[in-house]
């Protein structure tokens, strides 16, 4: 296994399958639904809206026992970044 393979592995033991749902699914998060929150449990998209609380609530009521994971999508001008050397600095659009 190479290096990168076993950072991979090692990063995929620390997350559920939710937050990896999430990375897989974090495009299509930001095009729909950019600055509200989202809950994912079960590896299924649960609950929108504009308050982490009220998204909180909803996914447990889906699933009591479970944490659910919980997530601000950020929106497209949220993440400008630019690359300067070997820095990457990130501002806010204009």
């Amino acid at each position: 296994m190479t290096e990168t393979e076993n950072r991979s592995v090692q990063i995929e033991l620390k997350m559920d399958r939710d937050d990896l749902w999430i990375v897989e699914h974090f495009s299509e998060l930001v095009t729909k639904y950019a600055g509200k929150y989202v809950a994912v449990v079960n590896e299924t998209l649960v609950a929108v809206g504009d308050s982490r609380r009220d998204v909180e609530t909803k996914a447990r009521e889906v699933e009591p026992a479970k944490i659910p994971s919980v997530l601000r999508v950020p929106r497209e001008e949220d993440m400008v970044c630019l690359l300067s050397s070997s820095h990457i600095h990130c501002t806010k659009a204009t």
